[in-house]
């Protein structure tokens, strides 16, 4: 697959699994009850609404916008590689630190490790003939 391709691709990818974890968590937050989340108060559904909703879903829109703009490639997979890499370092150092050594848990991390490492290999593929710098 050609590196814009590749790339474009990595992102549709991305923004496809934020919509499919961000539209249920706005839509039903206590579906964190999966991982044993629970919400007591309003205002703790509404955070997860605001940030495992309307975040991810904000990334989505990012990600899918910038699939379509040379010019936007690499800023959003650098995102993408950092975004999903920064969640699974943290969700592993969790998992020592924690000892909540989960499949579920495990699960997410290599759904975000996949992300990131689709990310990062995306952007290294590209060269600067490939999409504006």
């Amino acid at each position: 697959m050609r590196p814009v391709r590749f790339a474009r691709f990595s992102l549709l990818v991305a923004a496809l699994g934020l919509v499919g974890f961000g539209v249920p968590l706005l839509v039903a937050p206590s579906l964190m009850g999966v991982v044993g989340i629970g919400l007591g108060r309003a205002a703790a559904a509404t955070e997860i609404r605001a940030f495992y909703g309307g975040l991810e879903l904000g990334l989505a829109a990012f990600f899918f916008a910038a699939a379509r703009r040379d010019a936007w490639l690499r800023p959003a997979l650098f995102a993408q590689a950092a975004g999903f890499g920064g969640i699974v370092a943290a969700r592993l150092a969790g998992i020592v630190v924690d000892g909540s050594a989960e499949p579920m848990l495990f699960l997410f991390a290599a759904v975000e490790g996949t992300g990131a490492l689709l990310g990062a290999i995306a952007l290294r593929r590209l060269t600067r003939g490939d999409a504006a710098a």
